[in-house]
């Protein structure tokens, strides 16, 4: 068991060279494994649903841990959310936007219809520079079929860039229907392992009026996987998220529940916030 469990940490270890930053400690290394593993499963749930009829369905291991051990479990044996948990509800709703840039020459957007009629939506595209700023912002309307999926939308890279280079830029793609935002994602040009990383100013404030229930995240640069955490128990409605400079979240935390419930909206105490920067080695900044 020593040797398998040894085995699988430096199997880790090899993919998180090849894919991510290096981490500068152990406890750096924990959270650059989540990273990791919700982005690996993220892939392969997507692309198993972009290929409906001929894959119906995934199946993952696991969702949760039944007592304390370290493991690919998307919850830990408190109930609090990995990385991994956050990313598959995203995966796993009815319409899901995926993005494939598996050729690094083209883009191709498609969307996931689990619903049982048409979908008539619009894409709203925009190419940012990594300080926030806009250079272009397009829609593109289109209809998807029930219970179906689609590439709706493909373009070279080269047309999406204006003139800009690879590293220099990401686009955002959002999905409306309905006058309401249905799913969000951001696509980076190049791999991961070689996005530049700068010290982030994230301030997280209070939204006025909710008695310290929601908070508005806003960072200074691009910040990449944005951390939160309290020291009570709970979960936040979203966590491990890329943040633009200019862009706010708006955040929610959960406490494990009683009485019935599973959970209850509370104020997270000692609430904390970091990103991927902080995570990194000293050489890469």
């Amino acid at each position: 068991a020593h040797q398998k469990n040894g085995r699988g940490n430096l199997l880790i270890k090899e993919y998180m060279d090849m894919y991510l930053p290096q981490p500068k400690d152990f406890k750096a290394f924990l959270y650059m494994s989540q990273i990791l593993q919700a982005e690996a499963i993220r892939i392969a749930i997507e692309s198993h649903r972009r290929n409906k009829p001929y894959c119906m369905g995934t199946l993952y291991w696991q969702m949760n841990d039944c007592w304390p051990v370290a493991s690919w479990a998307g919850m830990d044996y408190n109930g609090r959310w990995k990385a991994l948990q956050y990313t598959v509800r995203s995966s796993f709703q009815d319409v899901l936007l995926s993005i494939d840039g598996t050729d690094r020459e083209k883009v191709d957007v498609h969307v996931v219809s689990d619903l049982r009629t048409a979908v008539s939506a619009e894409l709203v595209l925009t190419l940012y520079q990594f300080n926030g700023s806009v250079l272009r912002e397009w829609t593109h309307p289109f209809e998807l079929g029930a219970d179906s999926a689609a590439i709706v939308f493909s373009s070279p890279v080269a047309d999406l860039l204006e003139g800009q280079g690879v590293g220099d830029v990401l686009l955002g793609i959002c999905l409306q229907a309905d006058g309401r935002v249905i799913d969000h994602k951001l696509h980076y040009f190049i791999p991961e392992k070689e996005i530049a990383l700068q010290r982030s100013v994230i301030t997280v404030l209070e939204t006025p009026e909710s008695g310290g229930l929601s908070f508005t995240v806003t960072s200074d640069v691009l910040a990449r996987g944005v951390y939160l955490t309290s020291e009570d128990e709970g979960i936040f409605s979203d966590n491990y998220f890329d943040l633009l400079p200019g862009q706010t979240k708006t955040i929610e935390f959960s406490q494990r529940g009683n009485d019935g419930k599973d959970w209850i909206s509370a104020a997270p105490k000692g609430l904390k916030v970091q990103s991927m920067v902080d995570f990194v080695s000293e050489d890469l900044l």
